[in-house]
């Protein structure tokens, strides 16, 4: 999409309301035929395969639900995490077939209870997103939580672990957006158009 968006709030938060409006608006069927191929995409990502420790996110406003990823990793045996909100931060407790849910401040479900693991110990962070570009910087919901829970990824010079992987339709990727310096960068991105892989040296 030829969307630039700028440090500038109201440049942010307009191409939020555009990206989100036209997320909620995708036609049964074409949401359907698209998170299909997101999910296709997803698991044949080899950072997927790869991965014991799988965080995922419960989908809200339109955004690419990751039920079958979730299906597919315990298939595989993986060990699979939800976000919590834990004050400002993030916290992820695994998610097994059992497990109570709760609906937090925003409606997002989230585990009630279960065990939790330093962020620092996932291997993949499939994360939510409004918009991202050819760098990897991610528009979120404009909340932080994602930038602030995994800013340690900015102290590092390469990438270990965990791989933040934006999932999202191919509509979201646009023409440039201008980092924040809490910016926290994706890894890759997954869309109904493929997987994008970025730079793997951090800057």
């Amino acid at each position: 999409m030829a969307m630039s968006i700028t440090k500038n709030a109201a440049s942010r938060n307009d191409a939020r309301r555009t990206l989100r409006e036209r997320r909620r608006a995708l036609a049964p069927c074409e949401r359907r035929v698209a998170q299909k191929r997101i999910t296709r995409e997803l698991l044949r990502l080899g950072a997927y395969r790869r991965a014991h420790r799988v965080a995922v996110y419960f989908a809200i406003d339109g955004e690419v639900d990751l039920s079958l990823v979730v299906r597919d990793a315990r298939a595989r045996h993986k060990s699979v995490y939800a976000p919590v909100l834990t004050g400002e931060r993030l916290g992820f407790v695994e998610l097994r077939l059992n497990t109570p849910l709760t609906r937090n401040r925003y409606g997002i479900l989230e585990p009630r209870s279960g065990r939790q693991i330093d962020p620092r110990k996932l291997d993949i962070v499939l994360t939510p997103l409004v918009a991202f570009n050819c760098r990897g910087t991610r528009l979120g919901m404009g909340k932080g939580y994602y930038d602030r829970s995994f800013g340690f990824l900015t102290r590092r010079m390469r990438w270990v672990r965990p791989k933040l992987v934006g999932v999202g339709f191919a509509f979201q990727a646009v023409q440039s957006i201008v980092a924040q310096p809490w910016d926290v960068r994706l890894w890759a991105a997954v869309t109904d158009a493929g997987a994008h892989t970025f730079e793997t040296e951090l800057e």
